[in-house]
């Protein structure tokens, strides 16, 4: 028993070092550390592995259950990233906060719903519409991956709702935008097309208040079904030789989103001379580089006033919270809700904020 005890020990200070490991992606540039870049996808299960063994210490009577909760009480910041509790997602009345503005962000998939089929669909198309109808038509959409149905005049029936004001980083031949683009019911003053997927705005509230939105959709893993079966097997410790194509898209992946802020998205957050929104598709967790990096100066609406663990993404891996709403000062939260919506292989998050002095 005392053996047994022993190789328990150890195994859990192993854990506890693994757990604070996953929590170092953010000190550590991906071109200085990749491998920390990768242990931060594992931050929720090393927590719930250290969760289980001071169950399992306490359940034996023993101080060793500690050790991990040592661990993951120097490391708490970080479950406010992935849980929270007491935040509302119920969108205020706009007579009581004459200065709030709503945000949508949405990965429309081009509406191919949560699959991988091969055209887009028109029915999921009408139901976006409702879909934003039901959400109180926000003042702003930050959508991703979007493209004009064949037979539904979707950008035109945006018009008619309210969004009289468009911008996209592309134009498809009929001179209509897709990929990255914004929608306003409020006047867009300014436009600059950071990249192919990234698109700041000015925008002039009914308040007289000018603000700033980058809607953007970071550089995507692109796994396919075989890179999926890859990812089943590693979840069950089968790592061999034919993972490591999959692995290399990850490790590439994470190392242009360290280019795309270096080049393309510092500036734009750190420079900003009125209230800044970044709204989109992150396609990195919470614990990664590339979020410690947003959020050393913005704020994010979910750990505001989110509640439970509002995953984002509909697909497979990775099943986190990816499509984000960030804000800087000028701005405060007001509510924050993740739908539940099967016409992409992402949620839309809604937003309300309110501009203040």
């Amino acid at each position: 028993m005392k053996i047994l005890r022993t190789i328990l020990m150890i195994f859990n200070v192993l854990a506890a070092i693994g757990l604070v490991l996953t929590t170092l992606a953010g000190t550590t540039a991906p071109s200085r550390g990749m491998l920390l870049n990768l242990l931060a996808f594992a931050y929720l299960p090393m927590l719930a592995l250290n969760l289980l063994l001071v169950l399992i210490w306490l359940a034996a009577g023993r101080w060793q259950f500690l050790i991990s909760v040592v661990a993951i009480a120097a490391r708490w910041s970080f479950v406010g990233l992935y849980f929270q509790v007491g935040g509302t997602s119920k969108v205020p009345d706009r007579d009581a906060h004459p200065h709030m503005v709503t945000v949508m962000t949405y990965n429309v998939h081009l509406f191919r719903g949560g699959g991988e089929t091969a055209t887009p669909s028109d029915s999921n198309a009408a139901e976006f519409l409702k879909l934003v109808r039901h959400a109180g038509t926000p003042d702003v959409l930050c959508l991703q991956e979007y493209g004009q149905p064949k037979t539904l005049a979707l950008t035109d029936s945006l018009t008619l709702m309210g969004y009289n004001h468009y911008y996209g980083v592309n134009t498809s031949k009929t001179g209509l935008p897709y990929g990255t683009v914004v929608f306003s019911r409020m006047p867009i003053t300014y436009v600059n097309r950071i990249d192919s997927e990234k698109l700041l705005v000015d925008i002039m509230h009914p308040g007289g208040e000018r603000f700033r939105v980058c809607c953007l959709h970071m550089e995507s893993y692109r796994f396919d079904d075989a890179d999926r079966r890859e990812i089943e097997r590693m979840r069950h410790g089968d790592v061999d030789s034919t993972s490591h194509r999959t692995l290399a898209k990850v490790k590439q992946t994470i190392a242009s989103h360290q280019t795309e802020w270096e080049e393309h998205l510092k500036s734009v957050v750190t420079e900003s001379t009125l209230p800044l929104v970044v709204a989109g598709d992150l396609n990195d967790i919470p614990s990664s580089w590339l979020y410690s990096q947003l959020t050393s100066t913005l704020r994010d609406t979910y750990c505001e006033q989110g509640f439970g663990f509002a995953t984002t993404y509909n697909g497979g891996f990775p099943k986190y919270r990816i499509d984000m709403v960030l804000h800087g000062d000028g701005f405060r939260t007001l509510s924050y809700k993740r739908i539940k919506s099967d016409l992409s292989d992402h949620y839309p998050v809604l937003t309300a904020l309110e501009l203040v002095k």
